[in-house]
């Protein structure tokens, strides 16, 4: 009953993490509309804030690169969790899982 109570808990952490990414990317995606739509509205130059855009960007990319190591990371925490036997679903709904998806170089049930 202790293991169960241990992957549950890191279910739960996961499913936060990975919710927690998703929110940023959100996030910062709504910031670089902002800023494309207010330059433009401001009747500035394109070059007029370029380089932060361009870091925003690169943020973008970075946190979607955060999101594929979580999903991997998620994969192999399933495949521990099968290998021990351990329960790990969360109580409540559950989210529509695609089935196995390749991420990175390892196959995973995402």
């Amino acid at each position: 009953m202790k293991n169960r109570h241990v992957s549950a808990r890191i279910a739960l952490r996961l499913r936060t993490a990975e919710h927690a990414v998703d929110k940023a990317m959100v996030e910062t995606s709504a910031l670089i509309q902002a800023m494309i739509e207010s330059r433009a509205e401001a009747g500035l130059a394109a070059e007029v804030g370029h380089p932060a855009l361009v870091n925003m960007v690169r943020g973008l990319t970075q946190l979607a690169e955060a999101r594929g190591a979580v999903v991997e990371g998620h994969g192999g925490l399933a495949a521990v969790a099968s290998a021990h036997d351990l329960g790990w679903r969360l109580d409540g709904p559950l989210e529509e899982k695609p089935g196995p998806v390749v991420v990175g170089t390892i196959a995973a049930a995402a």
